[in-house]
């Protein structure tokens, strides 16, 4: 699939922040609707972290699938429980095989593995390292951003399949 232009990222991301809390409800209801186990994995999958990761994380994941939805109209196929556990499972191992490797490395399999979609990953880490608003919280932990990168980049990496058809 082609890669989603950074524009349509930036606008989309920008009226998802616009949001009103009632509005956003019924989006995320109507998501969850059109791919609950996709909302599901996400609020399951996060459910341990602190609330702020979770906020973070179902934001995320809320952008993410609206940036996917504009660019398809709409169009996404159903993802299955399986799909994104495999997803899951090898985009873990993935990570987990870069954490020894040597930096020319790491850099060059950045480079490929977020071809695919590089404008949503970039808003996505953007979005990691912004600075709170509220001077009451404080950022992420590394672990933090890094398990909420790997559950977002599953959920890139399957909307990304039911979209390239």
């Amino acid at each position: 699939m082609e890669p989603i232009p950074e524009n349509l990222v930036e606008q989309t991301w920008q009226e998802v922040a616009a949001y009103t809390p009632d509005h956003a409800s019924g989006e995320m209801k109507r998501i969850g609707e059109d791919q609950p186990e996709l909302l599901a994995f996400m609020v399951e999958f996060t459910q341990d972290l602190e609330p702020q990761a979770i906020d973070l994380g179902i934001y995320l994941f809320f952008v993410v699938y609206r940036i996917f939805e504009k660019w398809h109209a709409g169009k996404i196929g159903q993802v299955s429980p399986d799909e994104i556990i495999a997803c899951y499972e090898a985009n873990a191992d993935l990570m987990e095989s870069l954490e020894s490797a040597h930096y020319r490395f790491l850099e060059r399999a950045a480079e490929v593995q977020l071809a695919s979609q590089p404008y949503v990953i970039k808003y996505v880490v953007d979005a990691f390292f912004e600075v709170p608003e509220d001077d009451e919280l404080d950022p992420l932990s590394d672990e933090d951003i890094g398990y909420l990168f790997l559950l977002i980049k599953t959920v890139i990496d399957v909307l990304n399949g039911k979209t390239d058809v």
